[in-house]
């Protein structure tokens, strides 16, 4: 069992978490190898009058940490605390995932959220509220981390008796794979060529919604792997791929063989439309 130590005396949010938080976050420790848990910021008096706000023993910000509903931790492991980038969540994401799984419903992160050291996990704003969020800087969820999305999802789609067991131990390594998974966003496909570029012959039209991994890129070309085994297929216009991880594509200028279609594309219906 990790120690969980705080919060602070002295804070605005100085008030003990639920037990149903404290078993979350020791379950989770437990899976990840994390030895001790501070918490920086813990719950607070569900008696929001003007007077309380902002003073020890009071409340501040939103509901969710209210009668210890939600914390602010920090998480040590091997001495060290751990840290993460808005880009690389490496070091954190098995405990997200983790703390995802046994029922924590609502988790933010962010460098510009609460710094590189801090995450929020709780529940929701009352106890009718099971509505499953990520956020990150200025508590929006359009600003959370992509990795923090994929470590969450990964913990809410396997929960605690299921294969959250493994999955939660190798997290970081799931979290980096999922960031490079991507569908075809092309309505009439998309063609996998031999190469990076028109010039290259083509080898087969992937149909919409066809996922593959990205290998990596050669300028607006991705490499991609259709069996996720490591081994490249061939390539397509990285323009018409979605990322499993975010709910936004990516745009760019189609190119064109100099005909009026779009030539990584799939032969289309007389009534389609051309992307302008």
């Amino acid at each position: 069992m990790a120690e969980i130590v705080g919060p602070p005396a002295n804070s605005i949010r100085n008030k003990p978490i639920t037990t149903e938080l404290r078993n979350v976050l020791n379950g989770a420790a437990g899976a990840t190898g994390v030895a001790k848990i501070v918490i920086v910021s813990g719950g607070q008096t569900s008696n929001h009058a003007p007077q309380l706000e902002g003073v020890v023993g009071g409340w501040t910000g939103s509901r969710r940490h209210d009668n210890g509903g939600a914390a602010d931790i920090q998480l040590i492991k091997d001495g060290t605390t751990l840290s993460f980038t808005d880009t690389d969540g490496s070091k954190v994401a098995a405990f997200v995932t983790a703390a995802a799984a046994r029922g924590a419903i609502g988790i933010g992160a962010g460098v510009n959220y609460m710094g590189p050291r801090t995450i929020h996990v709780g529940f929701g704003n009352s106890p009718s509220d099971h509505q499953k969020l990520v956020w990150g800087a200025a508590g929006a969820s359009a600003n959370a981390p992509a990795w923090l999305k994929v470590a969450a999802k990964a913990g809410w789609d396997h929960p605690v008796g299921g294969i959250v067991a493994a999955l939660a131990a190798d997290a970081s390594e799931v979290a980096a794979a999922a960031l490079n998974r991507f569908v075809v966003a092309a309505r009439d496909g998309l063609w996998l060529r031999k190469g990076p570029g028109l010039g290259f012959e083509r080898a087969k039209l992937l149909a919409a919604g066809t996922e593959l991994s990205v290998a990596g890129r050669d300028g607006e070309w991705a490499r991609v792997d259709l069996e996720h085994d490591g081994l490249v297929d061939g390539y397509v216009f990285a323009a018409f791929l979605k990322s499993t991880s975010s709910e936004m594509g990516e745009t760019a200028e189609e190119p064109s063989d100099g005909d009026n279609l779009p030539s990584e594309q799939g032969p289309r219906r007389r009534s389609s439309r051309r992307r302008a």
